[in-house]
């Protein structure tokens, strides 16, 4: 009984969970990227129509609203590093925790913070789309 337990918690993924998650990796790489890039095609194509984000400070945006703030001259984040990333997937849904770092500029003042976040994807006509997204400033901590 004990080596049945064994083989079946060795046992490998199927491959529809192994390519579900291999996909949502590369939206969220490209996600990233895209923010940094200031690339409002690809971020348009992963933002799902009824987005919600739900920021650090509290305030709650939707596709639109963010959408406008990262196109504006004096936001840009220079460089985005998501890490520590931890995925569940079921189904057509998937929830993502991780740290991100964020440098650049956010209405004209130089940002450099790390944040942990909340992503909640939807695999929405075949591809992965982000459904809402919350973010948690880490505190720095003094030494």
């Amino acid at each position: 009984m004990l080596m049945l337990l064994l083989v079946a918690i060795g046992q490998a993924a199927p491959p529809e969970a192994s390519n579900a998650a291999a996909e949502l990796e590369a939206v969220a790489k490209a996600y990233d990227a895209a923010i940094s890039r200031r690339d409002m095609a690809v971020l348009e194509k992963i933002l799902a129509p009824g987005v919600v984000f739900t920021t650090a400070t509290g305030r709650v945006m939707d596709r639109s609203q963010v959408l406008e703030m990262l196109a504006k001259p004096d936001t840009h984040y220079e460089s985005v590093e998501s890490g520590d990333i931890r995925r569940q997937i079921t189904g057509q849904v998937a929830v993502e925790t991780g740290r991100v770092r964020v440098r650049g500029k956010r209405k004209g003042q130089p940002v450099d913070e790390t944040q942990r976040y909340t992503d909640v994807w939807q695999k929405l006509d075949g591809r992965w789309r982000l459904i809402a997204e919350h973010t948690s400033l880490v505190p720095i901590e003094k030494k």
